[in-house]
């Protein structure tokens, strides 16, 4: 069992260790190098934390959610032998450890069986992911449920595929493309009301 205060430690020096080649990392702590856990750390801290933190929405929850996520990507590094990408990989364990917080905080109340066929189109993802607009889409996640927000996430901000949406959170892939059509109507509903002339543009003709 890695110590929790190793981590903690790690995610605040992990920008320092030098850069090295992602694969001789993995391959490294597969090793026990801890060092090069801490680089490991360094290129997924931020990313980790933001798809925690769209789940539980409260900074120390997210920080506890993150930490103990590394733990387990440590403990669990020999078991992914690349039958998918590393960071999809890591965001399934982020984002069911940040379930497993918030389950523990209050009983689940989102229905995970819902069922559909809107598949978000390309165009979908340019226009929630347009990076002037950052800040009001950000925003506006937050009024969307926990689920809902960090699927919309994975998706529109780390541009994971529908695919490995599916890998990471365990829904089937039509779940997942119905809440993400829903959740593009609700943010773009939520940008109209707040920015209406932002929106026009965002949502064009």
């Amino acid at each position: 069992m890695m110590d929790t205060n190793f981590v903690t430690g790690a995610i605040h020096a992990a920008s320092h260790h030098p850069t090295v080649n992602e694969a001789q990392a993995i391959a490294q702590v597969k090793q026990g190098d801890l060092h090069a856990f801490t680089w490991l750390m360094g290129q997924y801290k931020h990313m980790v934390y933001t798809v925690v933190h769209r789940v539980l929405r409260n900074a120390l929850d997210a920080e506890e959610a993150t930490q103990d996520t590394f733990v387990k990507v440590f403990e669990k590094l020999s078991d992914h032998q690349g039958e998918s990408k590393f960071s999809t990989w890591l965001f399934s364990i982020a984002y069911r450890t940040a379930i497993s917080h918030l389950r523990k905080r209050r009983p689940a109340t989102t229905n995970l069986d819902d069922l559909g066929n809107h598949a978000p189109s390309a165009r979908d993802r340019d226009v929630i992911g347009s990076t002037d607009r950052t800040n009001a889409v950000t925003a506006a996640l937050a009024e969307l449920p926990e689920v809902d927000a960090s699927i919309v996430s994975l998706y529109y901000l780390e541009e994971l595929s529908v695919e490995e949406i599916v890998t990471v959170t365990g829904l089937g892939a039509s779940n997942v493309k119905v809440k993400l059509h829903r959740s593009r109507k609700r943010l773009l509903e939520i940008l109209q009301n707040e920015f209406k002339e932002e929106t026009w543009t965002l949502v064009g003709n």
